[in-house]
């Protein structure tokens, strides 16, 4: 049976919304307040279901004097608590309730802890590998909370188009003209573009007779547009 009453209870830090962080034996819930707290009630998440709290401050948390900490946890949505008035206290409480990653599991070594936590945590597989485990789960490092941000990232996609794959300098106009070696025009192409025998479209003029054969300008040239 859990208890009824929160032991203990803390409020938002922006004036007017009402947001509050209640703590319980065995569960936080967290109004939002405002709008937020309209369209999405209250959350309420176990402990248990905790593996980390990062601290990620904004600038407004910074104006107001607060904190803004994710709630991470393995295989399911990260809960966002909003501008919390009291950090140091709040920091306590959730320091006390969270599981110590060494507490979820029994391992021995640094090495044995971690890939443990690996195994039964999905959150855990982005801890950076050259970061030891900590003692708490709740980090309020920066540079800690911003490598861990970091390897959550999606990779970068391959570059597959040719104008992502352009030399620097180059302009994509440049590309798709061939004015530059390895472009549209082909290998034996030049920056100078002043040749129509490097330009795509257009036929080699070393004949003489035959000026416009393969372009656009024989058809604006045959009398019916003049």
């Amino acid at each position: 049976m859990t208890d009824p009453i929160p032991s203990e209870r803390f409020a938002g830090a922006v004036p007017g919304v009402r947001s509050e962080l209640r703590v319980f034996r065995d569960r936080l819930e967290y109004d939002p307040g405002g709008l937020g707290g309209l369209l999405g009630g209250t959350e309420t998440v176990p402990w248990e279901d905790i593996d980390l709290v990062l601290r990620r401050d904004g600038r407004f948390d910074r104006l107001l004097g607060a904190g803004s900490y994710d709630l991470v946890r393995s295989g399911k949505s990260t809960v966002r608590l909003h501008h919390v008035a009291d950090t140091d206290e709040v920091e306590r409480a959730l320091d006390a309730r969270v599981p110590a990653p060494r507490d979820r599991v029994e391992a021995g070594s640094e090495a044995e802890t971690r890939a443990a936590l690996q195994q039964g945590r999905v959150a855990w597989r982005r801890w950076p590998d050259d970061e030891p485990v900590p003692r708490s789960a709740v980090v309020a490092d920066p540079d800690l909370v911003a490598a861990y941000t970091a390897s959550n990232r999606p990779e970068r996609p391959e570059v597959t188009r040719a104008e992502d794959a352009r030399p620097s300098g180059v302009t994509a106009a440049d590309f798709e003209n061939g004015r530059f070696p390895g472009g549209g025009g082909g290998g034996d192409t030049d920056f100078t573009g002043g040749s129509a025998r490097h330009s795509p479209g257009h036929a080699s003029n070393e004949r003489g007779s035959e000026a416009h054969v393969g372009s656009d300008e024989a058809t604006d040239m045959d009398g019916s547009g003049w």
